[in-house]
């Protein structure tokens, strides 16, 4: 079964089904992760419980021992190298979207597409030796006529394989198959935008001249998001961004701020991830625009009553608050805020379905800055 949810996802992949593959995916590393559980508990087993001896030639008990502990080898390596190349990739791996298995290494495009390869090669030496084993079984059974596989049959393994065959097939159903119609990500790039600026005269406009504009120290300063996908959380940056700061606290009538973001910018360590988000289902214009014109204090924090964050499809309002620490010389503001990608357009067609992707963004937001 995971050979075949292997195969799919990458044949979804190749037909520009990224839900579809995410998905299937998704449900690979689930019960990938399952078999590395129930293989501790079988291996626990196997050495509190001595199996009865082989009655067969020395050279087929020596056969039959090296590849049964190949096999235990295998069914542990695949697993753990499937849950080393998700941490590579920036994807942590989700049981079944209850709960997620901490990363076992920081993201690492290369390593990556090393323990890819390696993961790929693994699955197929297990196939093999999987078909080899089986072979042998009804060699024993019906050639050799001996017990061999009367040993190796009980109640509990036909009951676990009809639950393992049933969970299979649900999985397998209850993807989607790709759209034929679907985007490939790569064309997204060639869609021809405008740089991102924060036109200074759009922003004297908005604001009065009295109240000076925040002198922005770009490299210490960053937009940072975090989502869900797959029952596993992420991160991402925006790494070109250009904003217009008028902020006093002193004078929150004549406050003004206005940040144009790149989203083309978008990094979230996963270079697949950022294709896919560049797509019109995501991204449909290449720049958003944020906006706010009204402050009130709320104890030591600062609210934006009428924020806006437009994605391309018009203003929606949106809730952010803030801090303000330093002097003039020395500013930091830090906000957040939670934004519903639904209400923004942001993942449309069959991303509105939330059973892989949240519908929930949390945005953290840091300014380093002056003032005269």
């Amino acid at each position: 079964m995971q050979y075949v949810l292997g195969e799919l996802a990458e044949g979804a992949a190749e037909q520009g089904g990224q839900l579809a593959q995410l998905a299937l995916l998704a449900n690979h590393k689930s019960v990938g992760m399952t078999v590395l559980m129930l293989a501790l508990i079988r291996l626990a087993w196997r050495f509190a419980h001595a199996p009865p001896p082989l009655e067969a030639a020395r050279m087929q008990v020596l056969t039959a021992r090296a590849a049964h502990w190949a096999l235990y080898g295998l069914i542990f390596a695949l697993p753990l190298s499937g849950w080393l190349m998700s941490s590579a990739s920036a994807y942590s791996v989700s049981w079944f979207n209850l709960f997620t298995f901490p990363d076992l290494v920081g993201a690492d495009a290369q390593f990556k597409e090393t323990l890819e390869s390696v993961h790929e090669a693994l699955a197929r030496v297990l196939l093999l030796l999987a078909v080899v084993h089986v072979a042998a079984a009804v060699w024993h059974h019906f050639f050799a006529q001996d017990a061999v596989l009367r040993g190796m049959w009980s109640l509990g393994a036909v009951v676990l394989a009809v639950l393992l065959a049933a969970g299979g097939i649900t999985l397998l159903g209850s993807v989607d198959p790709p759209a034929g119609d679907a985007m490939p990500a790569a064309q997204s790039a060639e869609v021809p935008v405008a740089p991102v600026v924060a036109s200074s005269e759009t922003a004297a406009a908005d604001g009065p001249a009295s109240l000076s504009i925040w002198m922005m120290d770009y490299s210490q300063s960053e937009i940072r998001f975090s989502a869900e996908q797959a029952g596993a959380g992420f991160t991402g940056v925006f790494a070109q961004w250009q904003g217009q700061i008028q902020f006093d606290e002193a004078n929150l009538a004549a406050s003004r701020a206005r940040v144009a973001i790149d989203l083309r910018s978008v990094n979230t360590a996963d270079a697949e991830r950022d294709q896919t988000l560049a797509q019109s289902e995501w991204f449909a214009t290449p720049q958003a625009v944020f906006a706010a014109s009204e402050f009130n204090r709320v104890g030591d924090d600062y609210e934006a009553t009428n924020a806006t964050l437009d994605f391309g499809n018009g203003p929606i309002p949106i809730a952010f608050r803030f801090t303000i620490a330093g002097h003039n010389d020395q500013l930091t503001l830090s906000g957040t805020a939670q934004l519903d990608r639904l209400a923004l357009n942001i993942g449309t067609g069959d991303w509105t379905d939330t059973t892989w992707v949240g519908q929930y963004v949390d945005v953290e937001v840091l300014v380093k800055a002056s003032r005269e």
